[in-house]
């Protein structure tokens, strides 16, 4: 049982430790005078999405790396922030979504989850391969800043220092909760006979993805479905890109090829669905229901299969 706690406790410092870095980067822009698009496009991205960064970067560091962990926590990630955060909030309230998001958020994500599946085809990816994903976002970030540019102002806010202290106390809770996650999840495996790559996916991905999966279902009770699409597609982006390609720069970011064989395949395909889903500008409850299916058909199918 004291492992499950330190799970917790350690989620709970990864989860505030996000949210302090990103309350104090978000200053930080505001002082310099960046657009809230770039904001958004970068720092509340990032700041979504750091749990599973810290975490998946640190199970490549510790004890000569654990790559199982960070593959499981990027592909269960993807698919809890589908499955379970677009699918539940559309399954509840039904998803009206802007035709923009189809031409340029959408187009990507799709884009993304057929270069990772490309680099997974060995079941690794290599420093090469992961310069290449990177590559791929940087180039996309660059086009949808040029795309929303618009004259920036002076900064709109004073510098102030309590948030320094936010930011290194947020940096200081995430480096303790993924250490103490990583070790978590090691002794958890071990007790119930399972790889690390499955409880990272049916736990890990879970839990780091609950950010997004209650701003998904509020923002689509508040009928912005644009919000709750754009921070998912977001999310779903930076794992697949920037989180696999940067542990792979520290060693191959590899798994079993049992695992990747049966995750990696309904990745893509939830993701393809999702692109037949939204045509018609809406996320029906029905398409929602589905979605949901998918994702604890899929968990079986591990615990089954692995």
């Amino acid at each position: 049982m004291l492992e499950f706690l330190i799970f917790a406790v350690s989620l709970v410092a990864l989860y505030y430790g996000a949210k302090s870095i990103t309350e104090s980067a978000v200053h930080f822009a505001k002082v310099l005078g960046v657009s809230e698009f770039v904001i958004g496009a970068t720092v509340v991205a990032f700041g979504t999405s750091l749990p599973e960064f810290s975490t998946s970067l640190v199970a490549m560091l510790v004890d000569g790396g654990r790559p199982e962990i960070a593959a499981g926590n990027v592909l269960g990630s993807i698919l809890a922030n589908t499955g379970l955060a677009l699918g539940a909030a559309a399954m509840f309230y039904g998803i009206y979504i802007d035709r923009k998001i189809l031409e340029t958020d959408l187009s990507f994500l799709l884009a993304s989850m057929l270069a990772i599946f490309v680099v997974f085809l060995d079941y690794r990816i290599t420093w090469i391969e992961g310069i290449f994903l990177i590559a791929i976002y940087l180039s996309f970030l660059r086009h949808e800043i040029s795309e929303h540019r618009r004259g920036e102002s002076r900064g709109s806010e004073k510098f102030r220092p309590r948030y320094l202290g936010l930011f290194l106390a947020g940096v200081v809770m995430l480096s303790v909760g993924a250490n103490y996650m990583v070790e978590a999840i090691r002794t958890i495996s071990a007790t119930l006979g399972l790889s690390e790559a499955v409880v990272a996916v049916i736990l890990l991905a879970v839990g780091t993805s609950l950010p997004e999966i209650s701003t998904a279902v509020v923002a689509a009770k508040n009928g912005r479905g644009d919000i709750a699409m754009g921070d998912v597609l977001g999310a779903n982006t930076f794992n697949a890109l920037i989180i696999l390609g940067s542990a792979s720069l520290v060693q191959d970011v590899a798994a079993s090829e049992a695992f990747i064989s049966t995750t990696l395949p309904v990745v893509v395909l939830i993701s393809l669905l999702l692109g037949f889903m939204v045509l018609g500008n809406r996320i029906t409850r029905f398409e929602g229901s589905m979605l949901v299916a998918i994702y604890f058909l899929e968990i079986i199918t591990i615990l089954t299969i692995l």
